[in-house]
């Protein structure tokens, strides 16, 4: 910054008398533009849309590629030197800008000239610029709407300032595009253009490589462009026609179709036959370029391998289901068995127990009685052993006699009686019983003829065996 040409916030005073027919900003005045300046991050928004517009009105947006990013990075570019001389007390004027324009241009003269190697000349550079200026004063002036901290006098000091540095970096850019000379130009000219040609074929090759399918649709949905694997299925003939036209998809508006097929979402589709299945994905271009906010890329991917891969994981799991579903019906059938099979064991223990139960009772009853009749200690000691060694058989599984727990007649019987009863109902001979018993056999024969008449037993032969064991009480 030159000397002479920084004073203090606080002795602010133009530095030049020079009237070079702009508007002056008092001290006062000025500090207001900076304060509005330096809140313009609450009216982006808006300066990025009236710039898109004004650059649309004016025919200049196609010519640029310029992204949401590179424009805030341009408005940096273009307040950085503006906030520094606040910084720094510099109250300016056309004329010192334009005299000192080494201290503060060399950023936007640099961003120029990176454009004109992209292909924009120098006077298409300037009609972009003003553009730039005047949607960023379209958004200043809306800055007390938006943040109340501001007045509307702040947001009118700053265009003022905005449109003093304008005014002074045009002359300072033509100057500098004359400079360059029409042969230097001529030469950049056809150093672009050989750059573009080879960009426009490296993307083209690019695409048209892919085996996912691309395609371009403005706003409208009607296709600008699309890449060869889409070709391939589509046709030649897709520019110009309705997406949903080319891919057989709903929708006959433009809004029913982003009805069905959201930007930013996916669906899966089979545009050109059943057995080919793709991926659907749609995305503003906006975020490419702001040339391109009313674009949207169409991209389908094949995935029909992965289609089928899916749908044979879901017939096993279905089939696995169904498996698991019989198993399930199988065991429960199982179930109802078994526990039927439990009741019917339940049931049968039941019964057992009464039988035995009452078992017991026929055939104790009898048994103590007559043993609590009997005088005799030794005769009473052998129907208590008789009567335990039947209930030990009885407890153990055996079949306790019959004819013992039912016959009345029982106490009739002698101790001699009842061992000759217990070994005849055990299957023994006349001869084995006499073994045992160190009795002759007519003494068997003698007892057996006994035991048939106290007992009611008519017959002879082995009647009295199978009576016995039977437990009938006559034959």
């Amino acid at each position: 910054m030159g000397s002479g040409f920084s004073p203090t916030p606080n002795t602010l005073s133009f530095a030049g008398e020079a009237d070079s027919g702009f508007h002056k900003l008092s001290a006062e005045d000025w500090r207001s533009a900076l304060r509005a300046l330096e809140g313009l991050d609450a009216v982006m928004e808006d300066f990025l849309a009236f710039w898109t517009q004004r650059m649309c009105r004016s025919g200049y947006l196609s010519f640029t590629t310029a992204k949401r990013a590179d424009c805030i990075a341009s408005c940096e570019i273009f307040l950085e030197p503006i906030l520094k001389h606040g910084r720094e007390g510099f109250l300016p004027t056309f004329e010192l800008l334009r005299d000192t324009s080494a201290d503060w241009s060399g950023g936007l003269i640099a961003m120029g000239m990176r454009h004109w190697r992209r292909g924009v000349h120098g006077g298409l550079f300037l009609g972009c610029f003003k553009n730039f200026v005047l949607a960023l004063e379209d958004a200043l002036l809306l800055l007390p709407a938006r943040d109340a901290r501001f007045s509307p006098a702040d947001s009118s000091h700053a265009v003022t300032l905005i449109h003093i540095y304008a005014a002074s970096f045009e002359v300072l850019w033509l100057e500098a595009c004359m400079s360059k000379g029409h042969h230097a130009e001529a030469e950049a000219y056809e150093d672009v253009f050989r750059m573009l040609t080879l960009e426009k074929c490296r993307f083209e090759n690019i695409l048209n490589t892919t085996s996912d399918c691309v395609l371009v649709m403005d706003a409208e949905c009607r296709v600008t462009a699309a890449n060869r694997a889409l070709r391939q299925y589509a046709g030649e003939n897709v520019t110009g026609r309705p997406v949903w036209d080319v891919l057989g998809l709903e929708g006959h508006t433009p809004e029913e179709f982003f009805r069905y097929y959201p930007a930013g979402q996916t669906v899966e589709i089979a545009p050109f036959s059943d057995d080919l299945v793709f991926r659907l994905s749609i995305s503003s271009l906006a975020d490419v370029s702001l040339a391109s906010a009313r674009e949207y890329l169409v991209l389908l991917t094949n995935i029909t391998p992965h289609a089928m891969e899916r749908e044979l994981l879901e017939k096993a799991i279905r089939r696995h289901t169904a498996d698991l579903v019989q198993e399930k019906e199988r065991l429960e059938e199982m179930n109802i068995t078994l526990r039927n099979v439990l009741n019917n064991v339940e049931k049968t223990r039941e019964r057992d127990r009464e039988e035995m139960a009452e078992t017991l009772l026929r055939f104790l009853g009898p048994a103590l009685n007559q043993l609590s009749e009997d005088g005799d200690s030794a005769r009473r000691s052998e129907r208590a052993r008789l009567i335990r060694e039947q209930v030990e058989r009885l407890l153990s599984g055996g079949t306790a006699p019959a004819m013992l727990g039912k016959s009345p007649d029982l106490r009739k019987l002698t101790l001699s009686e009842l061992k000759v009863c217990q070994l005849i109902q055990e299957g023994r001979s006349t001869k084995e019983v006499a073994e045992i018993l160190k009795i002759s056999p007519d003494t068997v024969q003698t007892h057996r003829k006994n035991i048939r008449r106290k007992l009611g037993v008519k017959g002879h032969g082995e009647q009295l065996s199978v009576y016995l064991m039977a437990g009938q009480e006559s034959l």
